[in-house]
């Protein structure tokens, strides 16, 4: 699986228009945006995310060999630096390679990111595109990555307050397009892990139960 990394432009381009969607990446979940804003703001800050047009090149590699990573699979990130020193294009890469320990601290870190800037995260994850994992279903890297980051709140953070109002501001500002799709898929393995993490404790409860 091996694609190429483009130059930062497209990038820094795409999150422009992004932060001008959601009228800054410094808002956050508690800052609502006016009832009735001027007219002429209303003209400058579009509504929903931006379209992109579909490439047959990806805007962003997913392939953690394009970042002078070679190890497969990543083991414990402190090698390159620690997870929390990672760019968000390497932290995600490294994320789709790990796993055990490894795999749990990226996951962690990628949470952490999502709730200190959910747009810069969102519009990341939709430069990543089609691009496709190579295993199982193939399923969607982006996808994929949407996953981590709720799976690491469900079971670690037992569905904490922050990310449930951090997805919920998102929701709203993002009710159609890309971003809406990644955040249904956010919401729903958020659902889905908090009910798994409900049997395992439910499950460890009976165990010490017993005589």
């Amino acid at each position: 699986m091996k694609t190429n990394v483009t130059g930062v432009t497209a990038l820094a381009l795409a999150l422009c228009l992004l932060l001008a969607a959601c009228g800054g990446q410094g808002a956050s979940p508690s800052e609502a945006p006016p009832e009735d804003p001027p007219p002429e703001e209303t003209a400058l800050v579009p509504s929903g995310f931006p379209e992109l047009e579909e490439t047959e090149w990806p805007v962003v590699s997913i392939d953690a060999k394009d970042y002078g990573i070679v190890q497969d699979p990543i083991g414990d990130p402190a090698v390159y630096g620690g997870a929390a020193s990672l760019s968000l294009g390497k932290l995600i890469a490294c994320s789709l390679s790990s796993d055990g320990a490894a795999a749990e601290n990226l996951s962690d870190e990628l949470r952490k990111r999502f709730l200190e800037a959910p747009h810069t995260v969102l519009a990341y994850l939709v430069l990543m595109g089609n691009q496709r994992m190579d295993y199982w279903d193939r399923p969607l890297a982006s996808e994929v990555i949407c996953r981590h980051i709720a799976a690491a709140d469900a079971t670690w953070y037992e569905g904490s307050e922050e990310f449930a109002q951090t997805l919920s501001f998102c929701q709203e500002r993002y009710p159609s397009g890309p971003v809406a799709e990644l955040l249904g898929v956010m919401e729903q393995e958020h659902a889905e892990a908090m009910e798994r993490h409900r049997e395992v404790v439910a499950y460890q409860e009976h165990l010490n139960a017993q005589p």
